[in-house]
């Protein structure tokens, strides 16, 4: 069989779990496979809805190039098959397992958030640390054709580029470079920012839809920036940390003042900040926080804890925002957003707002009150950007 090999470093803590809360003790292939169906169909959106002439035929184009490619599972409702590779992970013994995070910050604490972090008991879970590496090994079908393996190519690039895994992966932890690519002779890789960010372009392409894709997937509407830069990757974690929290946060009351990170409080969204308290009494109305754009459950700690969380399934709208550290060769690492846009929420999915000792309130029409600008204006705080898309 042919071989595509791909070597990847781990640049940022990563919280990859087995059950529970105890932490896998290597990458899995589970795991990666699942980063990479993401990718591909991020990157082919755009591809097969210019194909089709509606949204719905597009998905279903979709499901069956990706269910082709990399298998279909049981209740898919379309031929069980097989993935046309052979995936295994080599974890190197570089991958090493910890309890505490060196340098955790308040900021890195805020992006860790309930789950991870609690701040009586530390760190509630172990990660795998920054520095490890691991090897990807795709053993090629002699079924796989020629486009499909270039999209299994642009697909590791574009994984190894932006890619995370684990929890908390959109905040930035678990990110992952690329620092090798081999599909019989090695495949060249950018080292620089400015052919990073060419074969970022070439590799989402020019030809984009004008219309807000139903699934995250790269569009006109689509945002990248390279935010920051340094030399040291958790630092630039904390950078993102710091700015979400000040731009987003109310504070922690000290004194007369309400404060974030020791800093005076920006109180950015007070309205959200008012109506939060208005439902603990009975009084909220049916409204979407602002700050919800960012994605769902969306929780207030108050005497009464308010949760907004979405009538479905899950309880989640994940966010459209993306968070990444990307090491090159050189050491030069960039902190990398990627905003993609696309509808928020199906039509038929409310929002419901819970309260101990109050009456859930139903927020519809969601997509309706989503303000994108929100986001926008968080990543124009990085006055260094370098925008790719």
């Amino acid at each position: 069989m042919e071989l595509i090999t791909a070597k990847f470093l781990v640049v940022t803590p990563m919280f990859l779990g087995e059950s529970g809360s105890v932490c896998a003790d290597g990458i899995r292939g589970s795991s990666v496979k699942g980063a990479l169906r993401a990718t591909f169909r991020a990157l082919s959106w755009a591809r097969i809805r210019s194909e089709k002439s509606s949204d719905e035929d597009a998905l279903k184009q979709l499901h069956r190039e990706e269910s082709d490619l990399f298998g279909a599972a049981a209740g898919q409702n379309i031929a069980l098959g097989q993935a046309k590779f052979l995936l295994r992970v080599k974890t190197f013994e570089s991958i090493r397992t910890r309890k505490e995070l060196a340098g955790g910050t308040d900021e890195i604490k805020y992006l860790l958030g309930m789950g991870l972090y609690h701040f009586k008991n530390g760190m509630l879970r172990d990660h795998i640390a920054a520095g490890g590496e691991f090897e990807l090994e795709l053993a090629l079908k002699p079924s796989l054709t020629a486009q499909q393996k270039q999209q299994l190519i642009d697909t590791i690039k574009l994984f190894g580029f932006l890619g995370n895994l684990g929890s908390r992966a959109r905040k930035g932890f678990g990110s992952v470079s690329l620092t090798e690519l081999k599909y019989g002779d090695d495949l060249s890789l950018p080292t620089t920012v400015d052919a990073f960010k060419d074969e970022l372009i070439r590799l989402i392409g020019h030809d984009l839809p004008t219309s807000l894709p139903p699934l995250t997937a790269f569009s006109k509407h689509t945002h990248m920036q390279i935010s920051a830069t340094g030399s040291d990757a958790f630092q630039l974690l904390k950078k993102h940390g710091s700015e979400l929290g000040r731009y987003r946060g109310f504070g922690h009351k000290v004194g007369d003042v309400h404060k974030t990170f020791g800093q005076t409080s920006e109180a950015n969204f007070k309205g959200d900040h008012d109506w939060a308290y208005d439902v603990a009494k009975g009084n909220g109305k049916a409204i979407l926080p602002q700050r919800a754009v960012f994605g769902l459950p969306h929780p207030y700690k108050l005497s009464s804890d308010v949760k907004i969380e979405v009538d479905s399934s899950t309880g989640r709208r994940a966010s459209p925002l993306f968070a990444h550290v990307h090491q090159l060769p050189c050491g030069q690492c960039l902190l990398v957003h990627s905003l993609l846009k696309a509808v928020f929420l199906p039509q038929s999915a409310n929002v419901n707002v819970k309260t101990k000792g109050q009456k859930d309130i139903a927020i519809r029409k969601v997509d309706e009150q989503i303000n994108w600008g929100v986001i926008e204006t968080f990543l124009n705080r990085f006055t260094d950007k370098d925008v790719v898309l």
